[in-house]
């Protein structure tokens, strides 16, 4: 069914962005709504998406990426941001490589249900929980929430990882959620299907460029 919503409650304009929006994508007229909503005032989509990438993909993180993924999902979740979760939820589960693992992780994630030990490690269950606090009431945050994590074996570059993607996704589903930026007809994630099954390599792009739905169908 065609979706024939306009990309975000905003106005955006496209034509007069082609310079930077080169510098994103191979060809700007597949630019997703994500980055579309940004059209008026662009300067900020540049730095938005350099940090985004220094954070999720990270070739020195500490952390495993589809983990990453799913903390991005739950912030996702918890603000009920329907774009987020489908594209990070989808580049969870084809990092983790199991579609019926993943759902009953992300499902445990909607329950905020972190006990079952054939979902998650130790490690993996008290992150989170911490994830979930920290997405819900920041500012009932205390150094015992860090302690907590120690306990179990998280170290604090693992702590600091977590943080940043939580932080980042914070400001990715406010502005999501704020301007109504609609999935139109963008491919989902940076993985996609062929066939029935899923692709391990990501969609072809320049190395800046693995936001969210970055490129529409052609």
């Amino acid at each position: 069914m065609q979706n024939d919503q306009p990309p975000c409650w905003i106005e955006t304009i496209s034509s007069e962005l082609c310079e930077t929006y080169d510098k994103l994508v191979d060809a700007p007229n597949k630019i997703g709504n994500l980055y579309l909503a940004f059209s008026l005032q662009p300067k900020p989509l540049l730095a938005a998406d350099q940090h985004y990438r220094d954070i999720m993909h990270n070739p020195e993180s500490q952390s495993l990426p589809w983990f990453l993924e799913l903390l991005a999902s739950q912030v996702a979740v918890i603000a009920e941001c329907q774009y987020a979760l489908t594209h990070h939820g989808a580049n969870f589960r084809s990092l983790l490589g199991d579609e019926e693992l993943g759902e009953k992780m992300l499902q445990a994630v909607r329950n905020d249900d972190f006990a079952d030990s054939s979902l998650f490690t130790p490690k993996q269950a008290s992150l989170l929980v911490f994830g979930a606090k920290l997405s819900r009431s920041p500012e009932n945050m205390t150094r015992e929430d860090l302690e907590l994590l120690r306990r179990v074996g998280v170290t604090d570059t693992e702590i600091l990882e977590a943080v940043q993607v939580i932080a980042c996704f914070a400001y990715w589903v406010r502005f999501i959620n704020a301007l109504g930026v609609n999935i139109g007809h963008e491919r989902i994630g940076m993985y996609w299907r062929k066939g029935s099954a899923e692709c391990s390599q990501p969609v072809s792009f320049r190395p800046t460029a693995c936001f969210f739905g970055l490129f529409a169908e052609p």
